[in-house]
């Protein structure tokens, strides 16, 4: 039955041969690399609509007869049942794992009929281990039929022999060793170079079987079902839109500010990826502290999996979409992943940058209390220097790093029964963020996820890879917005300082932690609102009630979820301490909490622990966000179960040359007795009777307790001829004639 040819290219949709022909054909038109929609449609509209034309294709598998099969002759059975086991491939199917062209052995069709052809390729291999088993039974008699055969064409060719060494061959002494136990000067008396040959072919016969169980052995290998896949993913390319002009309503920095509020330490993180971690109690290191009890801790903590608690001890911690751990199977498959990592540093007033404020592209927000009295002040600086308005992600598939810069200026004033000591406190955060693509772990790579790639995933990609991207990356400018200068920095709103940076797409993870924590809609722009919401509250009880969350104060905590210090400011902002202390308490207290802390003072572990967690949060916010052009997709094949055989190159080698010897030295024996007329088909009791009373003169009937005392045996001659010396119509059988028996004449017979 004939069908038609799959595509390529099926594990790709309809949608990226649509986006990579001429945009035109869609009614589009493109402009300084803008699409611009017709007749002055919505951008997003039509955007949505070319993602809504998608086609699913699907192609008749094409069915393969096999035939023309041919039966082995009897004596190469088993050397047929040696070639199906040590040819270690499918029988039907080409290949085990994923090999994409233009056929796959249906695989992308159906996974009923994938799996069908390994189940009938597995059934083969059983059948073959059957008759390989039965073949193994029958070597040793097979061997010992053809080698009683030609012991009698041995018989009638040499005229040398004697009764005794032509009763070790009728006894067929080659299955026995007693004959071999023998001392070796009484050898000549049983022994001649057939039956020596013929125990060697034996012997040899014997062992193939044994040693071939012992190389060749059974696992369980994933075979090929049907791809399934994660579509809608977002990788760099999908943050650069397919038109110009896209502009950011704040949505990341809201959602990095809701999620600094609401994660804890100890609460596990499934798109936290990293090396691995040893929660073997023998092999493990020390990861806390000196204490063999804190060996565990990281394990007896959400069962292994990674917390923000411990994020500065991973190794290599990196945020990807996918689940930490996703495994694709028997397809090779890439992914977009995430490093950063910060670094914090107490500085001096001296490297604190001075001219931040006046540089309009720089980040620059001022807070302070608005009494500015001498007792209990507090005010705070950020400053972002450089460019913050030029994006730092480039629209790209190769390896990319840059590194933002935060510096804060913190002073406190009065506030020493608080325990926060007057004095101006310097910081400075340095994030580095490394991103690229990664390969996701699969059974090839034995599921450890791969190394960072240094360039295009499009370079590693093989034919065990399918193709993951639907569309190619538009050349598009970035949208750079400028902020306005603030007009005073006495203001404690950053609406006019932070308001315009908003609007920048792809902001670095730095600058979004930034706006985050102190921009418009941060704690310390909406503090002084509850005070008016407070006071419309009745005069009641309510010491638990939870106002709003605080963010950055819940990373503080140790890998345990400790209380970072018992200051006023909790995380949760509750009635209790909002009506009973002073908002300038609360405010220090979060500004406090950038400077000291309880675990390790003013070293800043556990913030600069903050601050990298804060950024995986805010790449997780940037990557996850509603994108239109989100067109990256992760196909994956977790297989079935199919048993194959498993030798290695070395048996291989051994076992075929044993095999091949012994093959060839039965096919001699079996040629030399089938090219030589033959008095009788073996040596079998009743050929043995005719000998014994040719020769009962001298071996009578009696008791004999020692074979080896009868010295008739010999002398009595063991080889076959004509007794006539060829003369006359009709020859004679008789012991020692030195005429060779003739095939062609007759001889006297019952």
């Amino acid at each position: 039955m004939d069908g038609a040819q799959p595509d390529p290219t099926i594990y790709a949709s309809d949608r990226e041969r649509r986006l990579s022909a001429s945009v035109e054909d869609e009614g589009l038109s493109v402009t300084s690399g803008a699409v611009t929609p017709p007749n002055g449609g919505n951008q997003a509209d039509t955007i949505l609509q070319m993602q809504s034309n998608r086609e699913n294709e699907a192609e008749d598998q094409k069915e393969r007869l096999i035939s023309g099969a041919t039966k082995p002759p009897s004596t190469n059975l088993n050397r047929s049942v040696w070639i199906v086991i040590a040819t270690l491939g499918p029988i039907g199917p080409s290949h085990y794992g994923v090999y994409i062209d233009g056929v796959n052995d249906g695989w992308g069709y159906s996974a009923n009929y994938t799996h069908s052809l390994y189940q009938k390729s597995e059934s083969f291999y059983r059948s073959a281990r059957i008759i390989q088993s039965g073949v193994a039974v029958l070597a040793i008699p097979l061997t010992s039929a053809i080698c009683a055969r030609a012991a009698v064409a041995f018989l009638q060719r040499n005229s040398g022999m004697t009764v005794r060494q032509m009763i070790a061959l009728a006894d067929k002494g080659w299955i026995e060793s007693s004959i071999f136990l023998r001392p070796p000067w009484r050898w000549k008396r049983y022994g001649s170079w057939f039956l020596l040959y013929a125990y060697l072919l034996s012997l040899l016969g014997s062992i193939i079987s044994p040693l071939q169980e012992l190389f060749l052995g059974t696992k369980t290998i994933k075979t090929l079902t049907e791809p399934q896949y994660i579509w809608d993913l977002a990788d760099f390319n999908s943050h650069f839109g397919l038109y110009d002009g896209q502009t950011d309503d704040g949505y990341v920095t809201a959602v990095t500010r809701g999620r600094l509020a609401t994660t804890w330490t100890s609460t596990p993180q499934p798109r936290l990826w990293s090396g691995h971690l040893d929660c073997n109690l023998l092999t493990q290191v020390p990861t806390y502290g000196d204490s063999d009890d804190n060996r565990n801790l990281l394990c007896g903590i959400n069962g292994g999996y990674n917390t923000f608690g411990n994020f500065s001890t991973l190794k290599d911690p990196y945020f990807c979409q996918l689940p930490s751990g996703f495994s694709t199977g028997l397809v090779r498959q890439f992914a977009p992943r995430i490093n950063s990592t910060a670094r914090r540093e107490n500085v001096t007033v001296d490297q604190y940058p001075k001219d931040c404020a006046e540089i309009s592209e720089s980040l620059y927000i001022h807070y302070s209390n608005s009494s500015r009295a001498a007792n209990n002040s507090w005010s705070l600086d950020v400053c972002m220097p450089g460019d913050q308005t030029v994006s730092p992600w480039k629209d790209s598939l190769e390896r990319q790093d840059f590194t933002e810069e935060l510096y804060l200026k913190i002073s406190l004033q009065g506030f020493e029964d608080d325990g926060m000591p007057s004095g101006d406190y310097y910081s400075k955060i340095t994030l580095d963020t490394t991103a690229g693509f990664f390969e996701l772990p699969n059974y090839m790579n034995g599921g450890v996820a791969g190394p960072l790639l240094e360039d295009s995933l499009n370079n590693h990609c093989g034919t065990d890879c399918a193709k993951q991207q639907e569309k190619p990356a538009l050349p598009l400018p970035q949208n750079i917005t400028r902020r306005a200068n603030p007009e005073s920095s006495e203001s404690i709103s950053a609406i006019n300082i932070t308001a315009e940076f908003q609007h920048n797409v792809n902001k670095g993870p730095l600058l979004v932690i930034a706006l985050a924590l102190f921009g418009v809609g941060s704690f310390l722009d909406k503090r002084p609102g509850y005070e008016a919401y407070i006071s419309t509250i009745k005069d009641v009880e309510l010491p638990s009630t939870c106002l709003d969350l605080v963010p950055f104060i819940p990373l503080l905590r140790d890998v345990q979820n400790t209380h970072f210090a018992g200051a006023p400011l909790d995380h949760c902002l509750s009635y209790y301490g909002s009506r009973f202390w002073h908002p300038d308490i609360q405010n220090a207290a979060y500004l406090w909490a950038f400077v000291w802390n309880t675990n390790d003072g003013y070293d800043g572990e556990r913030i600069r622990n903050a601050f990298s967690t804060a950024a995986f949060l805010a790449n997780e916010a940037w990557m996850m966000q509603d994108l239109l052009s989100s067109s990256f997709k992760v196909y994956y094949d977790l297989g079935a179960d199919t048993q194959v055989p498993v030798i290695s190159r070395a048996g291989i080698a051994l076992i075929s040359a044993l095999l091949g010897l012994y093959l060839l030295g039965v096919l001699a024996m079996a040629l030399y007795a089938a090219r030589v007329p033959r008095w009788t088909e073996t040596l079998d009791a009743f050929a043995m009777m005719r000998i014994g009373a040719a020769a009962g003169d001298r071996v009578p009937l009696l008791v004999c307790e020692d074979m080896d005392k009868v010295a008739a045996l010999d002398d009595i001659p063991g080889s076959f001829g004509d007794a006539t010396g060829g003369e006359g119509e009709v020859g004679e059988l008789a012991l020692g004639a030195q005429t060779p028996l003739n095939g062609e004449r007759k001889y006297r017979s019952y």
